[in-house]
């Protein structure tokens, strides 16, 4: 994928500090009152991406409960839409689900990617964007050098849209793939790409979900 035409765009993007969305009480007004209970300092305020890896920082530091960084990064994901609320509730509400993410967090931990990634996976809805999300976040915050990036269809149509004809493009239904192997490779090549043009993993990514080409 050639982004040279890109780089100073890239290069100018702050993903930790400007990619942030609002946590609106209003919207999650019925999210899940353990849930709730953790978020007062962070209401109706803004969720950065450098807070959700503080909070997974936090955790693994034995200061905070999973359920925080668990949450912020649903809030992070699914900011004002609707059905967030739903299914950030779907997620944690039951003991199994709960388990398969403590049992995840530690895996990233010991940096058992694989691992994480299919325990993540037994969580029933769970999709590659999520999936993805909470590993982009734990990873980072474990400080790994070749952390996992977020992957969605925004993404994902962007790697194809800046690597084939728009005749091409335009006849396709594109959407990231759910196995771990392709997942993998996307982040090998996510930060190939990176390396090789000299821009950070991260902006790289929140370039191509923004969209701006």
């Amino acid at each position: 994928m050639k982004i040279d035409f890109y780089k100073e765009l890239i290069n100018k993007l702050n993903p930790l500090d400007e990619s942030e969305f609002m946590y609106n009480t209003k919207t999650w007004n019925k999210l899940n009152s353990e849930l709730k209970n953790n978020l007062t300092i962070f209401e109706d305020k803004s969720i950065s991406r450098s807070m959700v890896v503080d909070s997974f920082k936090s955790y693994f530091n034995g200061n905070t409960d999973f359920s925080l960084p668990f949450v912020l990064t649903m809030i992070w994901g699914f900011a004002d839409t609707g059905y967030g609320t739903y299914r950030t509730n779907n997620y944690y509400e039951s003991n199994e689900n709960q388990n398969f993410m403590k049992n995840a967090f530690k895996y990233v931990s010991q940096c058992e990617i694989e691992k994480a990634y299919k325990e993540l996976q037994k969580i029933k809805g769970l999709n590659i964007s999520y999936i993805s999300k909470l590993l982009y976040f734990s990873t980072k915050a474990c400080g790994y050098q070749d952390y996992c990036l977020i992957y969605d269809i925004r993404v994902a149509k962007s790697l194809v849209k800046l690597t084939c004809p728009p005749e091409i493009y335009e006849i396709l239904d594109i959407k990231p793939s759910n196995k771990y192997i392709h997942y993998s490779k996307y982040n090998v090549l996510m930060h190939k790409i990176a390396n090789d043009n000299g821009v950070s993993p991260e902006a790289l990514e929140m370039f191509l979900f923004k969209q701006e080409f």
